[in-house]
């Protein structure tokens, strides 16, 4: 296993941590779960209390990168499989911080008379 395939399982790794406790720390917070009259974002709370599953993810990826950099499949080669992992780590990076940014909202009450 390459150098830059390590950093890169490494990197997705912390941002799942770091993603996770950010995430928890805002949704206490925000006063998650007792604060009445407030819609919790659903990706926020399903993060919160699933999102230390996504840790499989950066495993699963550093086994079929360390797979394709020993031998070539063809379309899937170690350049694509490597952009995967920046793009797996961009996608968790997007879905923690907009959990984090967006925990709750309140609902929009209206008469119609």
């Amino acid at each position: 296993m390459s150098r830059t395939t390590a950093v890169l399982a490494l990197v997705q790794m912390l941002l799942v941590i770091l993603g996770f406790f950010a995430l928890a720390i805002v949704l206490k917070a925000s006063g998650y779960p007792y604060y009445p009259g407030v819609r919790w974002n659903q990706l926020a709370v399903f993060l919160r209390q699933h999102g230390m599953w996504l840790i499989l993810l950066p495993v699963a990826w550093v086994i079929l990168a360390a797979r394709t950099e020993r031998y070539d499949y063809g379309i899937l080669s170690y350049r694509v499989v490597w952009l995967g992992g920046v793009g797996i780590a961009a996608t968790i990076i997007a879905l923690f911080l907009y959990a984090a940014v967006h925990p709750f909202y309140f609902p929009l009450i209206m008469k119609t008379h």
